[in-house]
């Protein structure tokens, strides 16, 4: 849980400055808390501008204070002009590493992609044409490479206080956050034996496709994609002869060979057991879906090594093609599978279209 310290600012009738810092609270809203700190921090700054019984020493250790990395910059010419404990514990930098946010941005943002896109929201405010007010940079996400080498996913917020030329960032460190999500991403879309996408990516892919389709208002008749739903042939005897461990060392490796089969943007997924789905999308012609069938094929009839065993499996392949054969996902695997059976029943290793499409033109 992040915390964020809400520290109130009280001034006496003799205009001295005290300040007390609450005990921190889970963090609900960073912006609407960063809100808050600007427009305390633009009266604060206008005081210690007019040495008006503050000092930018006392802005500091208030800042100092803060659980969250915060770095302040002047305006226009970007000059860091201050970054508090937690940036210089959290990322490992010294006071004088960066002189400047433009050298932060090309020293420390790990991507060029982050780098480009931390400018432009930056200069969009800086150059806004506003000569007054607050302007608010929404959360940008970048990869922040630390003084020691680590590398930390940060989420990044900014305000600009344009009537005294001062811009305030905060660093917030989600990188277990990112870690988790990415493990629930992994236990709902992918398959914990194989590492292939699972049914429910399937479905996403699918969709994402047929959304493709209709934002580029393109005609079904021309957007040829296919299903092929395939199954190993002799699996069951390698689980009988050599046990299961050596069974799930067969189902990976096979795997493998299917992903190295197809064209980078095709979809492998497992199933379940030892059965496969492939999702061809964006065909130039349907004769390619025929075309990866023989190579997959071919590459799955080559020998296995499996520990200490040499095993040899085949692969039957059903094959369904969008639109002809189906309109939707769930039809067009109804098809394959259909195709399937009718390989499985005619003797196994080999592929077949579905039933009532005799010819690929």
């Amino acid at each position: 849980m992040v915390y964020f310290a809400i520290v109130q600012f009280k001034f006496n009738y003799t205009a001295s400055l005290y300040f007390s810092t609450k005990r921190f609270i889970p963090r609900l809203d960073l912006l609407h808390e960063i809100r808050e700190l600007a427009h305390t921090m633009r009266e604060l700054l206008e005081r210690a501008a007019n040495n008006t019984a503050f000092s930018y020493r006392d802005l500091h250790i208030i800042l100092d204070a803060l659980p969250i990395p915060v770095s302040l910059a002047s305006l226009p010419g970007r000059e860091i002009r201050f970054v508090n404990r937690a940036f210089r514990t959290i990322f490992g930098y010294s006071d004088t590493d960066f002189s400047t946010v433009d050298a932060w941005i090309d020293g420390a943002y790990l991507y060029e992609d982050d780098r480009q896109r931390a400018r432009l929201c930056w200069n969009e405010l800086w150059h806004s044409g506003n000569s007054t007010g607050i302007g608010e940079i929404e959360p940008l996400q970048v990869s922040i490479k630390c003084a020691d080498g680590r590398v930390l996913t940060i989420q990044r917020q900014g305000i600009v206080l344009r009537d005294i030329g001062m811009a305030i960032a905060t660093f917030e460190d989600i990188s277990s956050r990112k870690i988790a999500e990415e493990a629930l991403r992994r236990v709902a879309l992918e398959d914990p034996l194989t590492g292939l996408p699972n049914r429910r990516m399937l479905q996403d892919a699918w969709r994402h496709f047929v959304a493709a389709v209709d934002a580029s208002h393109q005609s079904t008749s021309h957007a040829a994609a296919a299903i092929l739903i395939a199954d190993i042939d002799g699996f069951k005897k390698i689980n009988d002869q050599f046990g299961h461990d050596v069974g799930d060392k067969a189902l990976i490796a096979v795997a493998r060979r299917l992903q190295q089969s197809v064209r980078a943007g095709d979809i492998v997924c497992r199933l379940g057991g030892d059965e496969f789905a492939i999702l061809l999308l964006n065909l130039d012609q349907p004769g390619q879906a025929g075309e990866i069938c023989e190579r997959i094929i071919g590459s799955i009839a080559k020998p296995l090594q499996l520990e200490d065993n040499l095993a040899t499996v085949g692969l039957s392949i059903g094959v369904s093609l969008y639109p002809q054969d189906g309109g939707d996902l769930h039809t067009l695997m109804k098809s394959a599978d259909v195709a399937l059976y009718h390989v499985k029943r005619s003797g196994k290793g080999s592929w077949a279209w579905y039933r009532g499409l005799q010819s690929v033109e």
